[in-house]
C-alpha cells in the first residue's frame, strides 16, 4: 500500500510551486521590459538611419539644384525628371516589343521555308 503524503509535505510543495511561479512571473516581466527597451532602440536607430538618408538626399539636392531652391521648384524639377525617365522606359519597352516581333516573324518565315 502506497504511503499517503503528509499535509506538511503537500503544503511545502504548494509553497515551493508558488515561489517558482512568482520567480517565473518576475523573469517574464523583466524579459518584457527588455523587449520593450530593445524595440525602442530599434525605432530610435531606424529614425537615425532615416534622418541620415534624408540629410544625404538634402545634400544631393543642394549639390544638383543649388542652395536656394524652394520646395515648389524642387517638386517641379523632379516631376520633369520623372517624366523623362518614364519616356525613356517607354521607348526601351517599345524597342524590345518591336525586336521581339521581328524575331518572331523571322522564325515564322524559317518554319514556313522548312515546310515547303
Amino acid at each position: 500500500m502506497a504511503r499517503k503524503a503528509s499535509i506538511e509535505n503537500l503544503r511545502k510543495a504548494v509553497d515551493d510551486t508558488a515561489a517558482r511561479v512568482f520567480d517565473l512571473e518576475k523573469q517574464l516581466e523583466e524579459a518584457k521590459a527588455k523587449q520593450a527597451e530593445a524595440q525602442n532602440k530599434v525605432r530610435e536607430r531606424e529614425k537615425e538611419i532615416q534622418q541620415e538618408e534624408n540629410n544625404d538626399l538634402a545634400d544631393k539636392v543642394r549639390l544638383f539644384f543649388g542652395e536656394d531652391i524652394i520646395p515648389d521648384e524642387f517638386e517641379k524639377e523632379m516631376n520633369e525628371l520623372m517624366l523623362i525617365n518614364e519616356v525613356r522606359e517607354y521607348i526601351v519597352s517599345e524597342r524590345e516589343k518591336r525586336k521581339a516581333g521581328a524575331e518572331n516573324k523571322y522564325f515564322e518565315c524559317l518554319e514556313e521555308n522548312k515546310m515547303e
